[in-house]
């Protein structure tokens, strides 16, 4: 098929081109020969009057018209293929399908363990796959390679749909026995005290962190840091320091280990958390019914979380 002059099967080895910047990466994962992407390069050069991908030292790079090219060809191909596999209908019972989802530690096991739980009734063929949020899950999302993503609103895609799902707030955790701290802990106590800090990859900076300089001037004496916030609560049990993480994670890791919650008697920023998935797959039944699945665990959560702190900032 050809539009103006373009082959479009040419769009689907222009995609693989400019997500891979590479000829033989490309031609793998197109199955075709290094020498039939040379040449299906050559043709979109010709078309496009430009080069689309030079040599950089031992690197291929896009060319600036090809940045600007890469969204939107990767989009053209998401409507085409959201289009020709779309079902008029959706019947979770007997549906077969994988669904990708990138998710922190914490979205997983305030959230989707719950929503795995009725899913394993409700739709027994589903197969999620989840996979950790981070920048290259990010990169896929925009790509169309992941169906939903799971993150705090701050890192919200804009090219992509999105949908509230709760909001947390921010508290301390302590040992049970720590002689320093009470039920509640001033700001002061919170500046005097080491920390135990979530950082998912690294040299990542955290939001929380920067909140607050931004706020308090002020860096914590950080002597711990874990990639993920489950492993916080465990962190501290034994030690004089605390953590910050969100109070529907802290709450049920009070249950089973000897941990206090401690409430700030100073404001804390609120974790507001959303669902986003390509524009491409708006229309999908499939999707669509896993989103609602998702929403209703999110607004079945309980309520005490939802409000923010309210409290001033003490010392």
């Amino acid at each position: 098929m050809h539009f103006r002059g373009l082959d479009l099967n040419l769009l689907v080895a222009l995609d693989a081109l400019l997500s891979e910047s590479s000829v033989t990466r490309a031609g793998r994962k197109l199955h075709l020969s290094q020498s039939a992407t040379s040449g299906a390069l050559a043709r979109l050069r010709e078309h496009f009057h430009d080069p689309l991908l030079m040599q950089v030292g031992r690197r291929m790079q896009p060319t600036p018209y090809a940045r600007q090219l890469a969204a939107q060809v990767r989009s053209i191909l998401l409507q085409i293929d959201a289009s020709l596999s779309r079902q008029s209908a959706f019947d979770p019972l007997t549906a077969q399908r994988r669904v990708r989802i990138a998710a922190s530690d914490y979205a997983i096991d305030v959230l989707l363990l719950e929503v795995q739980r009725a899913c394993a009734t409700a739709a027994p063929g589903l197969l999620f796959d989840v996979l950790p949020v981070a920048e290259n899950a990010l990169a896929a999302l925009n790509r169309g390679e992941i169906d939903l993503v799971i993150l705090p609103d701050r890192y919200r895609q804009a090219a992509c749909a999105s949908l509230p799902l709760f909001a947390d707030r921010l508290v301390c955790v302590a040992a049970r026995d720590n002689p320093l701290i009470g039920d509640a802990i001033s700001l002061r106590a919170f500046k005097a005290a080491e920390h135990v800090l979530f950082q998912p990859d690294p040299g990542h900076v955290i939001a929380f962190d920067l909140w607050l300089q931004q706020n308090y001037d002020f860096e914590p004496a950080v002597k711990l840091v874990l990639p993920n916030y489950a492993s916080l609560p465990h962190a501290v049990v034994g030690t004089r320091r605390i953590a910050t993480i969100p109070e529907r994670l802290a709450r049920r890791y009070a249950e089973h280990l000897p941990i206090r919650i401690l409430r700030p008697r100073f404001r804390m920023p609120v974790l507001n958390e959303i669902m986003q998935w390509h524009e491409a797959h708006s229309a999908d039944p499939g999707l669509g019914w896993v989103r609602r699945v998702i929403a209703d665990a999110a607004g079945a959560l309980d309520a005490p979380a939802r409000s923010a702190i309210r409290t001033s900032d003490g010392d």
